[in-house]
C-alpha cells in the first residue's frame, strides 16, 4: 500500500478501534468473530475473556509498530506523509467526588485509551493494568518497547460519547467468575449520573447520550497525559431519527 498509494495518500491509520476490536470480539463477543467466555452468554460458542482480549490487543500493538517501522523506514523521508492510529474513546465522569469513584474514574480511561496509548507514546501498559490484569497481561521485550514508543505522527480520535464511573470494588460477580477485560478495572460505567439523570440528552441510539463537552474533555486529557501530540477528529457523530 505504501509503495502503490504513498504518492497520493498522505496520512495513513493503522488501526482503527482496537479497544472495539479486542473487547466485542473477544470479551463480550457481540462482534466479530464472537468469541468470549461460555459463562458471559450462551452465544459464545468458544473464548477466554480473561485472557484474548489481553493477547488480541497485543498483537494488534505490535502490527502497529512493524506497520509504523516500515512506512518510517523505507517510505515516509520521500513521499513525506504521516501515520497514526485512530482510537474509540468514550469520556468518562466520575459517579461522585468520592476518591474512590475519581480513582475508578482513571482506572476506566487507562483501561480503554491507555490500553493503546500508552505504549504507543510511552513504551508499555498502564500501571493500573499491569497491577490487575498481572499474568494475564502480555509483555514487551525490550527491543519492542524500543520501537512501540513513539510510534504515532498523530493521535486519531473516535468519540461519540460519555459516560459515568464509580468504583465497583474487586469482589463483583462479573470479575470472580470472569476476570474479563471489562470487569479488571474495577470501574463500572454507566450513562446515568448519581443523581438518576443522564450526562446528556438521548440520542437515536441505545449507547448514545449526547455530551459535547466529552469531545473538548478527551482531546485535553490527551494532550495534558500524552505531550500535545497532532490529533486527529477521524470520527463523530450525533444520531438523528430518519
Amino acid at each position: 500500500l505504501f509503495e502503490k498509494f504513498g504518492d497520493r495518500v498522505k496520512n495513513w491509520i493503522t488501526l482503527n478501534e482496537p479497544h472495539n476490536f479486542a473487547v466485542n470480539g473477544y470479551d463480550v463477543g457481540i462482534a466479530a468473530p464472537g468469541r468470549c467466555s461460555l459463562l458471559l452468554h450462551a452465544l459464545c460458542r468458544a473464548g477466554n475473556s480473561a485472557t484474548e482480549p489481553y493477547i488480541v490487543a497485543h498483537h494488534l500493538l505490535l502490527a502497529h509498530t512493524t506497520a509504523v517501522n516500515i512506512y518510517r523506514t523505507k517510505y515516509q523521508k520521500t513521499q513525506g506523509g504521516s501515520i497514526g492510529a485512530s482510537l474509540d474513546i468514550v469520556w468518562y465522569e466520575p459517579y461522585t467526588n468520592s476518591t474512590k469513584d475519581v480513582e475508578a474514574t482513571q482506572r476506566a480511561m487507562d483501561f480503554q485509551v491507555g490500553w493503546f496509548l500508552d505504549p504507543m507514546m510511552f513504551g508499555d501498559y498502564p500501571r493500573s493494568m499491569k497491577e490487575r490484569v498481572r499474568d494475564r497481561l502480555p509483555t514487551f521485550s525490550e527491543d519492542e518497547k524500543a520501537l512501540i514508543k513513539g510510534s504515532l505522527d498523530f493521535v486519531g480520535i473516535n468519540h461519540y460519547t460519555s459516560n459515568f464511573v464509580k468504583d465497583s470494588g474487586n469482589t463483583s460477580l462479573r470479575k470472580i467468575l470472569l476476570k474479563d477485560a471489562l470487569s479488571d478495572s474495577d470501574a463500572t460505567t454507566q450513562p446515568f449520573g448519581s443523581n438518576g439523570k443522564p450526562i446528556g440528552s438521548k440520542a437515536n441510539s441505545i449507547w448514545l447520550y449526547i455530551y459535547p463537552q466529552g469531545m473538548r474533555a478527551s482531546m485535553n486529557y490527551i494532550k495534558q497525559k500524552y505531550g500535545n501530540p497532532t490529533i486527529v477528529i477521524t470520527e463523530n457523530v450525533k444520531m438523528d431519527v430518519t
